[in-house]
């Protein structure tokens, strides 16, 4: 009988060679050898049920587990407390979606703002006197692109080009651009951080910060934090952006990546966080450069000194590579430099993993 127990113990325990075997129902005759299914079948045993007297024995075949050759019973992988935030979940179609549509509402408003205040603007102007032909023209055109905004589905920028650019002209340099340098150069950003009421209404008209107040602004933003700047890659001119971000925003993450401490098992320092929150301000090539004047070195060395100092296992290890991947923003990871840094990490760690295995067995 113990003879029995053991080959039908031995079969359920046999998971990974079903290769021989017509069924695959546990607790299946078929999954034990000819002499021992005759044996149990003359012992009246059931297909499908356990041993026992009241078939109280185990029928589904106990999962093996896979360890790395240096781990021990009752290990299991685990998640490590390393300071480092695990995979982001990616975001679903339809929240993607969802946010695009809200940011063409939120354009459509601005859209309807800015021909509302072209609107008052415009009266005000024709009641302190002005009775020129283009302020006339400009206030009627005005008016008459109210139907743009009439039907069910409104294009963004079907309104600035119902406009006839005569009077967009004269609205923008005539009307617009002496009010906006005024309050440009009253403007606080200690008291008022963003330029809700004298420039973001009038950016579907004028598109962009007029030319010759990008010294006034930069004069007041360049030494504010990155919560003041952000806003103004908006307002900025694609070209004049870059210009002031290689500027002002570059020598700040320069800064931060210098003073960053990489201190594994476990990451204190969350400058890095900081500076990825600050990517999408400036470009990616840029920041690709520093990362590798300021960031990768040291972090392969703070890896390379725990690997060999502390033998960290290899799970352990992994996850820290892991966890530092998953800070990174897909655009940079989409670049081929930073996928090398990060992949040479990891082969890092399977080589001293692979060192120490040989030393143990040799052992």
């Amino acid at each position: 009988m113990a003879l029995l127990k053991r080959s039908f113990t031995a079969a359920l325990l046999d998971e990974d060679d079903d290769s021989s075997y017509p069924f695959k129902m546990p607790g299946s005759l078929a999954r034990t050898t000819a002499p021992v299914a005759k044996m149990m079948r003359l012992w009246n045993y059931k297909q499908g049920s356990g041993l026992g007297a009241h078939g109280q024995g185990i029928i589904a075949p106990i999962k093996a587990i896979r360890h790395c050759s240096t781990a021990g019973i009752g290990h299991s992988e685990k998640t490590y407390k390393n300071g480092l935030q695990g995979a982001p979940a990616p975001s679903p179609p339809a929240q993607d979606e969802w946010h695009e549509s809200a940011a063409v509402s939120r354009a459509l408003r601005l859209e309807r703002e800015c021909y509302e205040r072209t609107l008052a603007l415009l009266r005000d102007v024709k009641l302190q006197g002005d009775d020129s032909v283009e302020t006339a023209e400009a206030l009627a055109a005005i008016v008459e692109s109210e139907e743009a905004f009439r039907g069910k589905k409104c294009a963004l920028g079907a309104w600035r080009a119902a406009l006839p650019s005569r009077a967009v002209q004269h609205i923008v340099e005539r009307v617009l651009k002496p009010r906006i340098a005024v309050k440009a150069r009253e403007w606080e950003p200690l008291w008022s951080p963003g330029c809700d009421h004298w420039l973001r209404p009038w950016i579907p008209l004028i598109g962009h910060l007029p030319e010759s107040l990008y010294g006034t602004v930069e004069s007041k933003i360049s030494g504010g934090s990155l919560d003041i700047i952000s806003p103004w890659k908006d307002y900025f001119g694609p070209t004049h952006w870059e210009i002031f971000s290689r500027r002002h925003i570059l020598p700040k993450l320069t800064r931060w990546l210098q003073q960053l401490k990489i201190t594994p098992p476990k990451q204190r320092d969350t400058k890095f966080r900081e500076v990825m929150s600050s990517t999408p301000l400036v470009r990616t090539e840029d920041v690709v450069s520093i990362l590798e004047q300021e960031f990768f070195g040291k972090w392969e060395s703070a890896l390379r000194h725990w690997l060999q100092s502390a033998r960290p296992s290899s799970g352990e290890a992994a996850a820290w590579c892991a966890g530092w991947k998953n800070l990174f923003t897909p655009e940079l990871l989409h670049d081929e430099r930073v996928l090398a840094w990060l992949e040479s990490g990891v082969a890092m760690v399977d080589r001293e993993t692979e060192d120490l295995n040989r030393l143990v067995c040799h052992s």
